[in-house]
């Protein structure tokens, strides 16, 4: 338990530390300027050799050539960040010399306004911080899955290394390092996630990249130690071993996922693959094209680092996406999609570039004009696609929209189809066959031919997602009549429900091949499809042989009734005859024997108390008094248990209390009698009140001899329902699937006569019991 515990600790440990460190150097960041002038020492002096545009130090006047001779009034080389990683960071003035001047010139450095500074600083510090994000709500939604776990601690890496970015770039305490060390790590954790997701595809080049990653690794780690010792000094080195373990990484990575793309199109992780290349083509690409590579070869950047960066939010985005959603969009359409909108920016920035050359506005042809120009024009196309999909959803909802002409064309074709596709016997199967879909079930519900079902496909042989569909079809029926996209977690894709012709029905399509979602354009097609199916196959296969099997089940079903009621009333009269019966013999009872014994009783103790007799004599009266008393308590048991006159002049209530209170007596039992809605004036029709009597009379008996219990628990109610009767108690209980066979044998008759009593009166009877878990006998009688 503890393991378990200090395993999820560890991610929550792992992100506070990730907030605290990306937090303190983003504000360390603020307090100081970003100079932007990297140097090399040739011949003894200290010349620019890099200007970053966005620099204080380019923006000063600095450029590329110039000597730089003291910084914050010290000789260049004794800087700190000169000599350590050959930048001019944390420089307020610099002294500098032009190549074609003889004297010096200092400027002091400026800060920029602390509002523009947090916009600067802002984007890759939120480009670190949604890697970190997106990790932690993959391992939160799927602790247990090893993809997920991986993905949270390669985030965690990639996330870091770009919110350190920006605090290396200005030489704050240990930012280098972290920044080298992390931005190392990298490829190992790359390759190490693929390895595992989407397939665990462990082949010879993926283990040799992971080892020479590794390698890399340590050799950067042990490059780092030596030269923060200034031991050596080879940052250069450093920088180019980084970015060469960086494209080892993504090309292992798209080695391993060119492999995986070998699968067959109906295997659900070709979809996932084909995601995954779209994201990590569209985010590391540009950075490995137009800042790797020139770094490497010693090129100047095409492309400023900040900005190439900015690519890489689609591979976290993409890679949360494919592990925490079940199902996925289809990946060619993803490619499509994106090839259109890249080739799209990549000819309106270019004509906006010559527009802008030919204007003289741009004086010469710049290869990172254009590409600011293109990724510009990329957002904007995004940005005008988004907007163009919230308002098209707002236009559908307020449904003003139109079809598509490509629907109508195949609806029409479906039209001029679908007669000979009805003539073929297994049409939900060519149906399957045709949308490239894993199944088809419909599901019909009529007043008069009860439930009808159809399945194809993967439903047709799983019945528990059949289960799960009828239960949504239930749970829906009738309250919302639009079809509708299901949620992942269901086993189909699309819900068509109808009414017609006193017919609820539903249609549910299964999902595509490779886990592919359905487009919400294609509702209205697979609408059309489903509504072509209710009424062709439904009416036309299954009504016309459900007709004849409807007018047999009429006649049968009218007999059965018929013979029902003949039973019952039959039931009924001999119940009523019984208790005439018995109403009668205590009447009897209670007017002969009864009142002779009781007579008897009283001359013998008139004998006994006012004449005068011998001891034997005595005796022998006291003998016969005995006897007479015995016979006057047994003929009231024999009337009061066939048949109370309390029942008779009193009503249920005081009978049922009278009842309680001679079993207690009589047996050493506990009863707890509740009585609600009624009191001891309450009156209902005579049936019901010996039916209810002969009820409770039977089940507490049947609980003090049988349950091994010594308390009972009695529970009268009246509500608008009708009279509510229990009788439970916590003894030895039996097994419940016994019930029917007594019923049908005839083991406990008592048992049956009370469901024939109460089932007589329209009620219903309930038995609940488990071996050692009690017995609960449940009584609804109509009152009305």
């Amino acid at each position: 338990m503890l393991e378990k515990v200090f395993k999820r600790q560890i991610y929550y440990i792992a992100s506070i530390v990730f907030i605290v460190l990306g937090l303190g150097y983003f504000a360390a960041c603020l307090t100081q300027p970003f100079i932007g002038l990297g140097l090399k020492n040739i011949n003894g002096q200290w010349l620019v050799t890099t200007a970053n545009p966005y620099g204080e130090g380019y923006r000063s006047g600095i450029q590329v050539g110039d000597e730089i001779l003291k910084i914050n009034g010290v000789n260049a080389g004794g800087h700190r960040s000169v000599h350590k990683w050959e930048e001019a960071e944390g420089a307020s003035t610099v002294e500098f010399r032009k190549p074609d001047e003889l004297t010096a010139q200092t400027v002091t450095i400026s800060k920029q306004p602390a509002l523009l500074m947090v916009f600067s600083e802002a984007p890759l510090v939120i480009l670190g911080f949604t890697f970190w994000f997106l990790g932690f709500m993959t391992w939160y939604k799927r602790p247990f899955l090893e993809q997920a776990r991986t993905l949270f601690w390669m985030n965690w890496i990639i996330g870091l290394a770009i919110v350190l970015a920006h605090a290396s770039s200005r030489c704050l305490l240990l930012a280098k390092e972290l920044e080298s060390i992390t931005f190392s790590l990298v490829p190992v954790f790359l390759i190490a996630f693929i390895s595992v997701f989407p397939a665990y595809n462990q082949n010879k080049i993926n283990k040799i990249s992971y080892k020479i990653t590794i390698i890399l690794f340590l050799t950067i780690l042990g490059l780092l130690f030596l030269h923060s010792l200034g031991i050596v000094h080879l940052v250069s080195l450093i920088r180019r071993l980084m970015l060469f373990n960086m494209i080892i990484g993504i090309l292992s990575t798209l080695w391993n996922l060119g492999l995986l793309i070998k699968l067959p199109k109906d295997h659900p992780k070709k979809n996932e693959v084909g995601i995954i290349l779209l994201g990590i083509g569209i985010g590391f690409l540009p950075f490995v094209l137009l800042t790797a590579f020139p770094i490497i070869l010693n090129f100047e950047q095409l492309l400023y680092t900040q900005v190439s960066s900015l690519f890489v939010a689609a591979v976290p985005v993409s890679l949360y996406y494919i592990i925490v959603n079940k199902y996925l969009p289809d990946s060619r359409r993803l490619y499509e999609t994106a090839l259109s909108y890249i080739g799209a920016a990549a000819i309106l920035s270019l004509v906006v570039f010559l527009a802008l050359f030919f204007l003289q506005i741009v004086p010469t042809i710049y290869f990172e004009i254009y590409s600011a120009l293109l990724l510009f024009t990329l957002l904007s196309i995004l940005c005008f696609h988004l907007i163009r999909i919230g308002i098209n959803r707002l236009w559908e909802r307020s449904r003003f929209s139109q079809d598509k002409q490509a629907f109508k064309q195949k609806m029409a074709a479906l039209n001029e189809n679908l007669s000979s596709l009805l003539a073929e016997d297994r049409i939900l199967d060519e149906l399957i066959n045709s949308l490239g879909i894993d199944g088809i079930f419909m599901i019909m519900e009529n007043a008069q031919i009860g439930c009808l079902k159809k399945a194809a496909g993967r439903f047709k042989e799983n019945p528990r997602e059949l289960e799960m569909l009828e239960n949504f079809f239930y749970q829906n029926q009738r309250l919302d009549l639009e079809a509708k996209m299901l949620p992942d977690d269901c086993p189909a894709g699309i819900y068509v429900p109808f009414i017609a012709q006193d017919s609820t029905c539903g249609i549910f399509f299964g999902r595509r091949s490779s886990r592919i979602k359905f487009e919400q354009s294609e509702l209205p097609f697979l609408t059309l499809l489903a509504g072509q199916l209710q009424y062709q196959i439904i009416m036309s296969l299954v009504i016309g042989e459900l007709t004849k099997e409807i007018h047999f089940l009429t006649k049968s079903s009218g007999r059965s009734q018929r013979r029902k009621m003949e039973l019952q009333g039959i039931t009924n009269a001999l119940f009523r005859k019984d208790e005439q019966k018995r109403k009668l013999l205590t009447d009897e009872i209670c007017a002969g024997p009864l009142q002779w014994s009781m007579d008897l009783s009283r001359w013998l103790k008139y004998l006994k108390t006012e004449c005068p007799a011998d001891d034997k004599t005595l005796k022998v009266i006291s003998y016969l008094q005995e006897r007479a008393e015995d016979l006057n308590y047994e003929l009231n048991g024999i009337v009061n248990a066939w048949g109370p006159p309390i029942l008779t002049h009193l009503g249920l209530v005081p009978a049922v209390q009278w009842l309680c209170q001679k079993i207690m007596t009589e047996e050493l039992s506990l009863i707890s009698l509740k009585i609600s809605g009624l009191d001891h004036q309450s009156r209902l029709k005579e049936d019901v009140e010996v039916t209810a009597y002969r009820f409770l009379q039977e089940g507490i008996m049947n609980s003090v001899r049988h349950s091994g219990s010594n308390m009972q628990t009695v529970h009268i109610a009246l509500n608008e329902t009708g009279l509510e009767l229990t009788v439970s108690d916590s003894g030895r209980g039996f097994d419940a699937d016994q019930i029917e066979s007594w019923l049908l044998t005839g083991t406990h008759f008592g048992l049956a006569e009370m469901k024939e009593r109460i089932d007589s009166l329209d009620g219903e009877l309930q038995i609940i019991s488990g071996i050692n878990r009690g017995t609960t006998l449940k009584a609804l009688i109509p009152v009305l």
